[in-house]
């Protein structure tokens, strides 16, 4: 009644008061600009992140069998440097490449195929040091730089990198994944043994795992060949090299050039000994002992093992590099590395007689030197959290010994507490004929980072994936032999019949 008394007439032309005014039309704003791939990767240019300075964010375009990618660098406590590849179309996984040697630079390329051409975001770093991968002296006094390189770089830049892949697409990785061979392969081991938790599955190729044992087994090889008559020639080895295989070969029934039947292999040196005077068609004493330093374990004097020695076979390809050092002017690369850790981290001495070195004496410096360098076998924690692995190691690896790697395995089974608990997690195997991470007579190109993948993902344990091992042509990158990829302690043993560059002509067998 109060309304209509102070209304007024109800024709509509002298209206009702407006007490609520009815609403505004709503205006939709304008959508917001959408980032371009371009402006998505220029953010990270010379920002800092998670501690980290990034420096260069570059966009690099598709190539032929790469896909585009935001190429970004940067650096934690001013020397650890790291690199990492954002793909535009990206799989939600991340792969950490490992290094090599001492490191001292970035190579992000994968050793799988895979790991190049799957969408994965790419990281790697250069372990806290820039330079030569053979040169120990930066570590010389450093502590900074022995935990970075002994176990500490990887970690650091992984936890970068996911706030770097938040950052850019929104989310973290649904699954993270590392690979590396040599010193790779020990930092592989660092990670699933100090960082269990960073990686769902690791890839793990001829693994450097016990540096301060490893380089022992060098200084002593080194000092085997500058032993009076100790020397051998490239004639000599390719000597030792076609005994081998002579007496090896055919024990896969095939001969083929590879000796894939690695522990029938019983190859002594003395059968070489030199008859009626030193020639390049035999072997003296003094090159028998050397061969068989080579050979055989590393002991200390109350009899202990330190490391297991090497195995024949490819010795004509590899010792030129590693051994002899002929292939490179002098020196073997074994000697080299050896040298480092003798002179820059275990007496700190530069002018060290390497020659002269006695690990006996310097026993609490080699133990202090594990506790930074060495990788465990206690992998409980990682396989814990559903962590799988794979181990590789060519056979004929004149840099580190696959024989260590089988110790390695048999170690692992006896922390985690059994073979059965061990083999759940992790498999095992040995690639015939090939050399230090890549080459030698072998197929040595095979995709590890898709078989952890599919094991930790989907649970197809590798050896049940009929994964083939290839050699391909250096100049067509075709394949011009395959072998089945056998589980240890299986080979790939020839079936009797059927082109013997097959992988179908052959099975994985025990004997």
């Amino acid at each position: 009644m109060l309304l209509t008394a102070c209304g007024g007439g109800g024709d509509g032309a002298g209206g009702w008061p407006v007490l609520f005014p009815p609403p505004a039309p709503t205006q939709t704003p304008p959508p917001a600009p959408v980032a371009t791939t371009q402006e998505k990767c220029a953010i990270f240019a010379g920002a800092s992140l998670a501690g980290a300075a990034l420096k260069e964010a570059t966009l690099v375009p598709a190539a032929a069998g790469a896909a585009e990618y935001c190429k970004v660098t940067g650096t934690l406590h001013g020397t650890l440097n790291f690199e990492v590849h954002l793909p535009t179309v990206w799989n939600n996984k991340l792969l950490y490449a490992g290094g090599g040697g001492w490191d001292g630079s970035i190579n992000i390329t994968p050793v799988s195929p895979s790991g190049a051409t799957a969408g994965y975001v790419l990281v790697a770093s250069d372990g806290g040091r820039q330079g030569n991968a053979l040169d120990a002296s930066a570590f010389l006094n450093n502590p900074t730089a022995q935990a970075d390189f002994g176990y500490l770089s990887i970690h650091s830049v992984h936890e970068v990198t996911k706030e770097i892949v938040r950052k850019r697409y929104g989310s973290d990785a649904e699954f993270s994944y590392f690979e590396g061979c040599s010193n790779g392969g020990r930092e592989a081991l660092i990670q699933a043994t100090r960082f269990p938790n960073d990686f769902d599955g690791i890839v793990v190729r001829a693994p450097a795992y016990s540096f301060t044992e490893l380089f022992q087994a060098f200084v002593a090889n080194g000092k085997a060949l500058a032993a009076p008559g100790g020397q051998l020639n490239d004639a000599k080895v390719s000597l030792i090299g076609k005994a081998v295989t002579t007496q090896c070969d055919a024990l896969d029934g095939v001969s083929d050039g590879i000796v894939s039947n690695q522990e029938a292999c019983t190859f002594n040196p003395v059968a070489l000994r030199c008859t009626a005077g030193d020639a390049d068609t035999c072997l003296t004493d003094a090159q028998i002992a050397t061969a068989n330093t080579i050979y055989s374990e590393l002991k200390r004097k109350d009899g202990t093992t330190v490391y297991p020695g090497w195995g024949p076979g490819g010795e004509d390809q590899g010792w030129p590099l590693w051994v002899t050092g002929s292939a490179i002017g002098g020196t073997g690369l074994q000697f080299q590395f050896g040298s480092g850790l003798v002179k820059y981290w275990v007496t700190g001495d530069p002018a060290s007689d390497v020659l002269g070195f006695d690990p006996e004496f310097y026993s609490a410096g080699l133990r202090l030197a594990a506790t930074t360098l060495d990788a465990t076998p206690d992998l409980r924690s990682f396989f814990g959290q559903g962590g799988k692995m794979i181990l590789a190691h060519g056979t004929n690896d004149w840099a580190i010994s696959y024989k260590g790697s089988i110790k390695y395995f048999s170690d692992v089974a006896t922390t985690v507490g059994s073979a059965s608990t061990r083999d759940a997690s992790m498999e095992f195997f040995l690639q015939p004929g090939v050399q230090h991470c890549a080459g030698g007579v072998g197929p040595d190109t095979v995709d590890l980072v898709d078989a952890v993948a599919k094991w930790r993902e989907g649970g197809a344990k590798p050896s049940m994936q009929n994964i083939v091992a290839t050699k391909l042509d250096s100049t067509t990158k075709t394949p011009v032999l395959a072998r089945p990829l056998c589980k240890y302690p299986t080979f790939p043993k020839y079936k009797g019949s059927g082109d013997v560059n097959s992988a179908d002509s052959y099975s994985c067998q025990s004997s």
